[in-house]
């Protein structure tokens, strides 16, 4: 029978834990590298992407993105269930934005521009 190497590191941390009834150690403060060591028990598999829910997008803004009020863009990617723009605006917000759409694409390139500008001064 085959594990996979996360169902393998979730019963480690299971086991670690154990009950909070216990009085075990699931009452005690965990430091986040105590807990990414438990799931990510071999060397170099944090690189491999782990992906923050802040990095994908759900669904995508109804309204018209107004590029004047964007500051920057990222995609997401390919770990999200969907493709999508996520841009960040001058009073940082995040948008998630349909990269197929047309106004989407215009301001992506726009600020690709801007930012060439930027950088050739």
């Amino acid at each position: 029978m085959k594990v996979s190497a996360a169902a393998l590191s979730f019963l480690i941390l299971a086991a670690t834990l154990g009950s909070p009834a216990h009085g075990s150690l699931a009452q005690e403060s965990w430091d986040d590298e105590m807990v990414l060591a438990l799931l990510c028990p071999w060397p170099g598999c944090l690189n491999q992407g782990i992906h923050r829910p802040a990095d994908c997008c759900p669904s995508y803004t109804p309204r018209k993105i107004r590029c004047r009020f964007m500051e920057s863009y990222f995609l997401t990617t390919s770990g999200c269930s969907k493709p999508a723009v996520i841009f960040t605006t001058k009073r940082g917000q995040r948008v998630c934005a349909n990269p197929d759409n047309a106004e989407v694409q215009d301001c992506v390139t726009n600020l690709n521009r801007t930012q060439l500008e930027v950088l050739s001064k």
